[in-house]
């Protein structure tokens, strides 16, 4: 069998690799991991890939890196922590893939009662399934969701691969009607008493709220999601490419600004 399997990127099989071997001992904490040369040779990738899947284990708390001094092993494993990396749509498909879903309930809700901000009449109902994402064999869910389908595509929600096939996809499949892109919003929340039950979190505790609204090429919303994250179980990750303009400075496409941030600068 190949060494990459189908389908998977090939810097997730480099991370994969390395942080067994981090739980094995191969590498202990304190340790640094062989240089970015070596790995290339090692994977037979090339320098990028390698700088990928090294960037990963950093983002997991695995490992930490330092100019002139190398990569070095901070722990043996990651609690409980989900990493979901978005650079483009089909990495939903991803998302999908690797976690499950636990439905709790399927229903009609009026637009005015639903979690998230519905376009049309208040009155207007959406098939709601809403349920918990769980990851690998984690006990624990590391996400609560509501997804909104508009009425006239509601049927979808009764397929049998519902939960193993994002919903934007089975609309796609079943009724032609293709995303054309997807819109997002992301904050720090206070989990509500109802969901921090759910997720298993004391009432009120910090979570990360996604919110996505898929927009079709006629330019209709016809699915809105909502998923809410355990703050210390979820961490997200996200690449943004610039385009250079002819006069050689950048523009990121589509991308808003809060008041009173637009063109400044600041490090974290």
């Amino acid at each position: 069998m190949s060494l990459f399997e189908a389908r998977r990127p090939r810097y997730h099989v480099v991370a994969d690799a390395l942080s067994r071997a981090i739980q094995q001992g191969t590498y202990p904490v304190g340790s640094l991991l062989p240089t970015e040369a070596e790995l290339c040779a090692t994977f037979g990738l090339s320098r990028q890939t390698i700088r990928e899947a090294i960037r990963l284990l950093v983002d997991l708390g695995l490992a930490s890196r330092r100019q002139g001094v190398g990569t070095r092993v901070e722990r043996r494993d990651v609690s409980q922590t989900y990493v979901q990396r978005l650079e483009r749509v089909s990495d939903i498909w991803q998302y999908v893939e690797e976690t499950s879903r636990k439905v709790l309930k399927v229903t009609d809700v009026p637009a005015g009662r639903a979690r998230v901000s519905l376009p049309g009449e208040a009155s207007r109902r959406w098939r709601m399934i809403e349920g918990l994402r769980y990851a690998a064999d984690e006990r624990r869910p590391i996400a609560w969701t509501q997804v909104y389908v508009a009425p006239e595509y509601a049927a979808v929600t009764d397929a049998k691969n519902r939960d193993r096939v994002p919903i934007f996809s089975l609309i796609e499949q079943r009724f032609g009607v293709k995303a054309s892109r997807i819109r997002q919003d992301i904050a720090a929340v206070s989990v509500a008493p109802d969901v921090a039950k759910l997720l298993r979190v004391p009432p009120r505790s910090v979570g990360l709220s996604v919110v996505r609204e898929y927009v079709s090429t006629q330019g209709e919303v016809f699915e809105v999601t909502i998923s809410v994250h355990p703050a210390n179980r979820y961490h997200y990750s996200m690449q943004l490419d610039l385009a250079y303009t002819s006069e050689s400075a950048f523009t990121a496409d589509r991308l808003t600004f809060p008041t009173g941030l637009r063109g400044s600068s600041s490090k974290k």
